[in-house]
């Protein structure tokens, strides 16, 4: 199939594979404690990539250990807030506010090189603000909820995996990254889970193993998609998780969406579009 065409399939699929996996983390986080629903997450990475590295006889070269370590407790702390977001709070508003380390990478690396961002970029910040605004509608400033407030915070240490992981591909294949990673945050989270071990049901554990699996297929697919599709299509494609949460919470969560809250989605979404067409 045509690079043109397959690209954009590619990344749809990915991100209905993340939103499957994200309406699980929801539901199962009822029952099940976020510690541990991310460490069956991580475990994914060693018992399905372990066995490729195994057959492949590829060895594991890590060269780059500061930005690998950075990469982890980044990730885990990132993640662990959007969970604890999808927990306390609804699955697509959170979503959206997480998405929001792609505006808080682009001004750090303004800070950092001090290069000037497109003025299409620097258009686009404002009404990805504007956006979220319309999502949230609070009347006061204090009227945020805390599933909002993880998701902020975590949208904020997401900034961190962006800049590790942009680090770590100058020098390790995509493969080493995600294997590496994925091992040494089961291995962090296995602490808290030895102390607060929860007893499993078979159907929570099931769900947990399926939510790991389809959550791996979306890593895959996104690291493929990216392979084939222009910044601008891989931007505009990713994103659409977006409303595919919109829609997932509201058909299994009964999240209700508005008028203004869907103006703010298609807000936020085309302003991320704008910005990784032209950072």
């Amino acid at each position: 199939m045509n690079p043109r065409y397959l690209a954009p399939i590619i990344l749809i699929s990915a991100n209905l594979f993340f939103t499957g996996s994200f309406s699980l983390v929801k539901y199962l986080s009822t029952n099940v404690p976020v510690h541990t629903i991310m460490l069956i997450r991580f475990l994914a990475g060693p018992i399905y990539l372990g066995p490729f590295f195994l057959l492949k006889k590829k060895r594991i070269s890590v060269t780059n250990w500061p930005y690998f370590l950075m990469r982890v407790i980044f990730g885990v702390c990132a993640m662990t807030c959007l969970f604890l977001a999808f927990k306390y709070g609804e699955l697509a508003k959170s979503t959206l506010i997480f998405e929001l380390g792609v505006i808080w990478t682009l001004l750090y690396g303004w800070w950092r090189t001090g290069t000037t961002p497109h003025r299409y970029t620097l258009a686009a910040i404002p009404l990805a603000f504007i956006g979220i605004w319309a999502v949230l509608q609070p009347e006061e400033w204090t009227q945020f909820q805390i599933g909002d407030g993880f998701a902020f915070l975590g949208s904020l240490l997401n900034t961190g995996v962006f800049v590790s992981i942009k680090e770590l591909r100058h020098d390790h294949d995509t493969s080493t990254v995600v294997l590496v990673s994925y091992i040494l945050s089961a291995a962090i989270l296995v602490i808290p889970n030895l102390t607060s071990m929860p007893t499993l049901s078979m159907p929570s554990f099931a769900g947990l193993a399926l939510m790991s699996s389809i959550g791996l297929c979306g890593q895959i697919g996104m690291v493929m998609g990216f392979k084939y599709a222009s910044a601008g299509i891989s931007s505009l494609m990713m994103v659409s998780i977006i409303p595919f949460t919109a829609i997932s919470g509201f058909f299994l969560f009964n999240e209700q969406v508005n008028a203004l809250a869907w103006c703010g989605i298609l807000m936020v979404i085309s302003a991320l579009a704008i910005i990784g067409r032209w950072q």
